[in-house]
């Protein structure tokens, strides 16, 4: 009786380097790695294949960074032009108007800072402290009839004599006081409104008090009375129109001041030349 055959892996031995084990089992794993003869890439191909792959999605991803930063650095060259511009411009057009080179009227005393909305005049009249407060942020605005008529009228922009609102306390100490929401532009002073507060501090909470009537519907006589005692402690028409006009001058500076932040803030930023303020 014959001997059964063995069969000899023939295709592992060639490229595995057997030495001639007999086995009816599938070749070594290590045997795909061998160039494959069905067009499908061995493993080592595709391993290949995939980095190569993943090298070209990062030079991409490399350019678009860079594309992107371009871009980045062109709109920010941009803004910074602009601001540039802008600051020039206003900084040559900027005048200060020559009531601003003398100290306030009526022996107030003026308290600004830069960077800020707000300032205030302050003084005492006899026992009583007087407090002037203005916010540039907080004016009327003209309404574009009223352009069209001024400029109608006077055959130029009056925009500039658009008059300025501001606050008047006067009060004692320990007293209550008086609170006048006043308008002037230069030629008049006018109450808006009048009220009375209290300096005494609640600390159980309970109805508002209080604090007057609609400043028109009191009688005329009383309404000139109220002017009449503002005008005696310096409140007038002339303070009114120093008022007018620093208020307009801060909102110049403040913006000028503001475009300049502006821009170091851009530079820093990542724009073209960063760091730096434009110089004065």
């Amino acid at each position: 009786m014959m001997a059964p055959m063995s069969l000899r892996s023939t295709s592992c031995g060639a490229s595995c380097g057997s030495r001639g084990a007999t086995s009816t089992l599938p070749a070594p794993a290590a045997c795909l790695a061998a160039p494959s003869t069905s067009g499908r890439p061995a493993a080592g191909q595709e391993c290949s294949a995939v980095r190569g792959h993943g090298c070209w999605n990062s030079r991409r991803a490399v350019a678009m960074q860079a594309a992107g930063r371009r871009a980045a650095s062109s709109v920010s060259s941009s803004l910074i032009a602009v601001l540039k511009d802008e600051i020039k411009y206003e900084r040559e057009a900027y005048r200060r108007g020559e009531l601003l080179t003398e100290p306030p009227p009526g022996d107030f005393e003026l308290q600004d800072e830069r960077g800020t909305s707000a300032f205030v005049l302050s003084k005492r009249f006899g026992d009583e402290e007087i407090i002037v407060r203005v916010n540039v942020n907080d004016q009327p605005e003209v309404e574009e009839g009223d352009e069209d008529e001024a400029d109608d009228e006077y055959g130029e922009d009056d925009a500039g004599d658009a008059p300025v609102e501001f606050q008047v306390s006067i009060g004692k100490d320990g007293d209550d006081v008086l609170i006048f929401e006043c308008e002037s532009d230069g030629e008049y002073i006018n109450i808006n409104n009048i009220s009375l507060e209290s300096m005494e501090v609640d600390d159980e909470p309970g109805p508002p008090a209080y604090q007057g009537p609609i400043f028109q519907d009191l009688d005329d006589t009383l309404q000139q009375a109220f002017v009449d005692f503002l005008e005696e402690r310096g409140v007038n028409a002339y303070l009114g129109e120093y008022i007018r006009i620093y208020a307009q001058d801060k909102a110049t500076l403040e913006y000028q001041h503001w475009l300049g932040r502006v821009l170091r803030v851009v530079r820093g930023s990542g724009g073209p030349g960063g760091g730096g303020l434009l110089g004065a």
